[in-house]
């Protein structure tokens, strides 16, 4: 199946936060969306090309907007993907912000560098408030 060009950026993106070395992946569940107050979470297994580790991909209440939903892929509506690793360098992006907002088709991606812990936090989500909520929760739970 054909990879859409936010799963794209998403990807790339993970590349970029690693050096020679690959980063440490850091496990994120279904809880933990949902003890980020996001409703009908439901985690997605990898299937083919698509939905593969070390992002971690759930189906959610939510879903994108009839607009935005035009600048997306068709039956992503509601899916939200997440990733956090423990880096060996800092992310370029970190040069701007130790948080980042980007569009990503009809999403709203949020990066966000933990430098304490050198970890990095990534969500894409189909609303501002989602991503938000989830970032939140992700970034609390790996800076301990």
């Amino acid at each position: 199946m054909k990879k859409t060009l936010w799963i794209a950026l998403l990807l790339s993106t993970f590349a970029s936060a690693a050096s020679a070395s690959a980063p440490a992946a850091l496990e994120i569940s279904a809880e933990d969306l949902a003890t980020a107050g996001i409703q009908g979470v439901v985690a997605v297994a990898p299937e083919h090309d698509r939905f593969q580790p070390p992002v971690a991909y759930f189906r959610v209440a939510e879903k994108l907007s009839a607009e935005a939903a035009k600048a997306d892929c068709g039956g992503c509506g509601n899916l939200v993907a997440a990733y956090a690793a423990t880096v060996s360098s800092v992310p370029s992006w970190v040069a701007e912000s130790k948080m980042q907002f980007v569009k990503v088709g009809g999403r709203l991606q949020l990066r966000a560098y933990i430098a304490s812990k050198k970890r990095v936090v990534i969500v894409t989500a189909p609303s501002e408030t989602a991503v938000r909520k989830i970032s939140a929760a992700l970034v609390s739970k790996f800076s301990k």
